[in-house]
C-alpha cells in the first residue's frame, strides 16, 4: 500500500533523504529530525519543564544558520548536519510549546 505523502511540505529529495535497508524515507532528513524532535513536546509539557527563551534560541538558530547558508549556495550541507540541526530545531520548538502551554495554563488558572 503506497502512502500519499504529496500534501506535506517536504521536497523529499533523493539526495537530502535517509534510507533504512535500503528504502528511501517519505521525507528528507531535516523533516525526519524535527519531527523526532516534536515527539519531545508532550514529555517537557508533562513534566512541567520550562526553560530559558536564550536556550530555546540557541536550539533554533544552527538549522537556521545550515539552511539559509546552503539555500543561499555559500556551502553544501550533508545528511548528519541536517539530522542534527533539525532535531536541534524540533527540541527547541517543544521547548518552546512547553513554555507557552505552561504560561497558558498559569494565566487561566
Amino acid at each position: 500500500m503506497k502512502m500519499n505523502t504529496e500534501w506535506i511540505p517536504c521536497h523529499r529529495r533523493s539526495d537530502r533523504s535517509l534510507y533504512i535497508c535500503g528504502k528511501k524515507m517519505p521525507l528528507c532528513a531535516r523533516c525526519v529530525s524535527i519531527l523526532a524532535g516534536y515527539l519531545l513536546a508532550p514529555v517537557f509539557a508533562g513534566m512541567h519543564i520550562v526553560t530559558s527563551y536564550y536556550l530555546i534560541g540557541f536550539l533554533l538558530v544552527p538549522m537556521l544558520i545550515d539552511g539559509f547558508t546552503q539555500q543561499w549556495k555559500w556551502r553544501t550541507s550533508n545528511n548528519k548536519l541536517r539530522f542534527f540541526t533539525g532535531f536541534s530545531f524540533g527540541i527547541g520548538q517543544s521547548l518552546l510549546i512547553s513554555n507557552v502551554v505552561w504560561f497558558l495554563v498559569e494565566r487561566l488558572a
